[in-house]
């Protein structure tokens, strides 16, 4: 807790141990390369203890555990890691919150694992990815998860997908730099346009900021011009000045269809001015705090630098506490 304000990390990656040793090579991504590359990470990743004091290091009061990138490892996988989330929560009460994992291609077994990670796991909101392969996140295939998240009012969560073949690949390492936020960023528009009219209401939290969406919002606004709005022909599919587009209605249109999206922090190494433009372009009540522990920001003290950094933003404190907490109580239904 810092300033007396409760902070909450919406991008905390545990996996258990006994899921760990079930991440393998599959056609979606090669995990054990991942372990390799990112081994010390990974080490305390599986380790609950390490967090604990991560988070009392860095002032922060409690974290939603989720690690979806791994779910392309298969149902045995999920399953077990939602197990291990089951534990941890049960322990530790007052400090996680645990999402729960599925692999949507094993659609057979999907709907029963969601149900029994919320209804005997004690677990709450669905863990995916941006895309699996050829399945985006508009896809068919998917539908099963928003239909449960619907049923219980609880939130889907989109991390970027890990594979390797996303836009540019492994030169330069793009696959990992900015494909998986374009990945994402492209995964925002499918759900607004693709997932949101068949799904009125869903809650959903994208990670990263929606892969940079401070400053591609700008982007979608000026083209935002949905089929059946009424527009004048000689503007239909042309880009808009923004003023223009607020005239026409368009931009309180697109606001409107968004009003249950929430976007959380991480990725951006606690980069200040991004924060900023978070606030002004997003808005407070569609964001929230996240890390990204322990892939991103791993030692305590730049954490603990970070958090006061916004706090010593000229922002309204409400907006603070909405930022760090209260949009994710009310999506978690923590008291």
């Amino acid at each position: 807790m810092v300033d007396e304000t409760l902070i909450m990390d919406m991008e905390h990656h545990y996996i258990p141990p006994e899921a760990l040793r079930l991440i393998r090579k599959t056609s979606e991504h090669d995990y054990t390369a991942s372990a390799k590359r990112f081994s010390v990470a990974f080490e305390s990743a599986a380790n609950i203890d390490k967090h604990l004091k991560w988070m009392d290091d860095s002032g922060i009061d409690m974290a939603i555990l989720s690690t979806p990138q791994f779910s392309a490892n298969g149902h045995d996988f999920c399953k077990v890691c939602n197990d291990g989330y089951s534990k941890v929560i049960k322990r530790y009460p007052d400090r996680f919150k645990g999402m729960i994992h599925v692999y949507p291609h094993e659609k057979e077994k999907v709907k029963d694992e969601i149900k029994r990670g919320v209804e005997e796991l004690g677990l709450w909101g669905i863990g995916t990815v941006s895309s699996y392969q050829e399945t985006t996140i508009d896809s068919a295939e998917m539908d099963t998860l928003y239909e449960m998240a619907m049923n219980y009012d609880m939130p889907i969560y989109v991390h970027p997908s890990s594979r390797k073949n996303l836009w540019g690949g492994e030169c330069y390492d793009l696959y990992m730099i900015l494909s998986r936020e374009y990945d994402l960023a492209k995964s925002f528009v499918e759900m607004v346009y693709g997932v949101f009219p068949r799904f009125p209401g869903l809650n959903v939290i994208f990670s990263h900021l929606g892969g940079g969406l401070p400053t591609l919002k700008g982007r979608l606004l000026a083209w935002h011009q949905p089929k059946d709005y009424p527009l004048p022909q000689e503007d239909r599919g042309q880009g808009l000045p923004i003023h223009q587009a607020q005239e026409l209605g368009l931009v309180d249109d697109f606001e409107s269809r968004i009003k249950t999206v929430f976007f959380n922090s991480a990725g951006f190494g606690g980069w200040l001015p991004v924060m900023k433009s978070a606030f002004e372009t997003l808005g407070s009540d569609h964001l929230c705090f996240g890390t990204d522990y322990p892939y991103e920001i791993r030692e305590a003290s730049y954490m603990r630098r970070i958090i006061r950094d916004i706090m010593n933003l000229g922002i309204p404190g409400e907006d603070k506490e909405r930022f760090f907490s209260r949009n994710l109580k009310g999506l978690f239904l923590i008291k």
